[in-house]
């Protein structure tokens, strides 16, 4: 992987947008040379973490109006199976498109984008819910965890790598980089008593999909908006890495060797520095010298500094989905002009 970001910025995912267009325009005024696709979770439970990549798994069974969705493992699922891993095993990505009603913010982006691409436009992304946030938030008829039944969650994986070959087949048409991050907000749960799924597994689980990201040549990453065991990323074969660096940036310094190791493979950490916790307003100047700060630690702990600053992106730390759309656009700009700071910093 050649991408260098040299801090550029990008968004999570979610906007408090009703309307695509809205979205898209915001998107690109803030985030022009990242941007992302915008998911509206606002617009109703399709948008949502499950919802939105549910179709073409088998088996699906959904209540809008009781906002519940579910898979059916009564019964023989072997038709319903076959069908499934033909289309699986043909690289049929459009049998697993994200449809106009599950994702109007990325047909309203590649219809902008067609018109004419941002200045300054680097690369773009798009993004899945991660497997272990998928299968603890989806469950069987009876009220178990997807991510329990190896049957079931085989297939959601498969459907998960699908959604991300299919974006990066639909944005690879305006031959830039394309960026592909599972959205892990699960993973805060690693190590309780309620998640029984060991680190081999959860590896595994992730790099099935980075796997499929990679065979399209996208770029893969992988977003957890609270503290997490961050050896785990950092031990699969991802690319980038998007971190609460807000909330968490000091817990990062406990992982500098698995880290060290991550940048020299080429590895890029995205500094999720502008929190969406407080209302959209932060002083940019505290945001970075805070950043100035954990890279001073990691530094002394024999992280390159050249590498460091080659290798990094600025977000806000989580989506803004369940924000107000003036608290979003505050954030927007205070990413822009942290990026902006950061890139015309010198070594």
């Amino acid at each position: 992987m050649n991408f260098k970001p040299r801090w550029l910025a990008t968004g999570i995912g979610s906007l408090p947008v009703l309307d695509p267009e809205e979205a898209v325009a915001l998107v690109l005024e803030y985030l022009p040379e990242i941007p992302i696709w915008p998911q509206l979770p606002q617009r109703g439970p399709v948008e949502g973490m499950v919802w939105q990549y549910s179709e073409g798994m088998p088996r699906i069974r959904a209540d809008v109006k009781s906002n519940k969705i579910w898979i059916d493992a009564a019964g023989d699922l072997t038709p319903e199976l076959e069908t499934f891993y033909e289309h699986f095993y043909a690289g049929d990505a459009d049998y697993f498109a994200l449809s106009q009603e599950f994702a109007p913010g990325y047909y309203a982006m590649v219809n902008r984008l067609k018109s004419a691409l941002p200045k300054g436009v680097a690369a773009l992304k798009g993004h899945i819910t991660g497997p272990i946030t998928y299968g603890m938030g989806m469950k069987d008829q009876q009220g178990g965890y997807v991510i329990y039944n190896p049957d079931l969650f085989d297939s959601v994986l498969k459907t998960l790598r699908m959604k991300a070959v299919w974006q990066i087949e639909g944005l690879s048409r305006f031959n830039l980089p394309v960026i592909i991050f599972m959205d892990e907000p699960a993973m805060t749960s690693y190590g309780s008593a309620y998640f029984n799924v060991s680190k081999e597994q959860v590896i595994d689980y992730w790099n099935e999909v980075i796997d499929g990201i990679k065979e399209k040549n996208g770029i893969s990453g992988i977003h957890c908006c609270g503290n997490m065991d961050w050896s785990l990323p950092f031990e699969s074969r991802i690319d980038i890495v998007n971190f609460d660096a807000y909330g968490y940036v000091e817990k990062l310094g406990m992982y500098h060797e698995e880290l060290k190791r991550f940048l020299e493979r080429g590895g890029i950490l995205a500094w999720g520095i502008v929190p969406t916790d407080r209302g959209g307003r932060m002083e940019v100047e505290f945001l970075v010298n805070r950043l100035e700060g954990a890279i001073t630690d990691l530094v002394a702990k024999g992280i390159d500094k050249r590498v460091l600053f080659d290798q990094s992106m600025i977000t806000p730390s989580c989506g803004m989905g369940s924000l107000t759309e003036e608290e979003a656009i505050e954030i927007l700009k205070t990413t822009k002009e942290v990026s902006r700071i950061m890139r015309n910093k010198t070594i």
